[in-house]
């Protein structure tokens, strides 16, 4: 099964969340069980994020439900922009061209912030989900620093991703161990 990525955002850009923690909830419930498999769905001002793993294509039925779930505040697709993407190398390429346009903006640092801290949230039903997003995302920091982004928003990004690994460990000796090795007074 293939990682699939389907970003959602509007033509004309607000600083309102496209829809409601509750909405994101019912969605993520909805899909889930459509699904069969881990639904990760990060809501923040550039858009709606919609991470899941599976052999078919879930585009259209997502936009369906959607449309649903937006009818009170929408006039349905006109309003919105969606793109998909049905394995990790596209997907890799699209947040790398996206963060790369917001790297030096506070665009930057209000998304890492508002997406971390729903992954954390996230992180018990979607292990896998955000592993990969992980691996990810270590790329697009390696990527960001090559095209000379702020060393410290990358380290700070890569730091934070470190953090919702460790504080979800269960196995306390490998925590401990991770812990100190990554303890910046044993760095040389």
């Amino acid at each position: 099964m293939e990682l699939k990525y389907l970003h959602i955002n509007e033509k004309v850009q607000t600083q309102e969340l496209l829809i409601s923690q509750k909405q994101v909830n019912m969605l993520k419930k909805f899909l889930t069980e459509l699904i069969r498999d881990e639904v990760l769905i990060i809501n923040t001002n550039l858009g709606l994020e919609i991470y899941y793993q599976s052999s078919n294509d879930c585009t259209n039925i997502i936009k369906e439900v959607l449309a649903i779930i937006i009818s009170e505040k929408y006039d349905g697709d006109d309003s919105f922009q969606f793109v998909s993407f049905q394995n990790e190398d596209e997907i890799q390429r699209f947040i790398d061209d996206s963060i790369e346009q917001v790297a030096e903006t506070p665009l930057f640092l209000s998304y890492t912030k508002s997406m971390l801290s729903q992954l954390k949230l996230q992180y018990e039903s979607n292990k896998k989900l955000i592993g990969k997003l992980s691996d990810i995302w270590n790329e697009v920091t390696q990527n960001l620093h090559i095209n000379n982004v702020s060393i410290q928003k990358i380290q700070a990004l890569q730091g934070n991703f470190q953090d919702i690994y460790i504080k979800n460990l269960k196995d306390q000796v490998l925590k401990k161990l991770i812990t100190e090795a990554l303890d910046r007074n044993h760095v040389n």
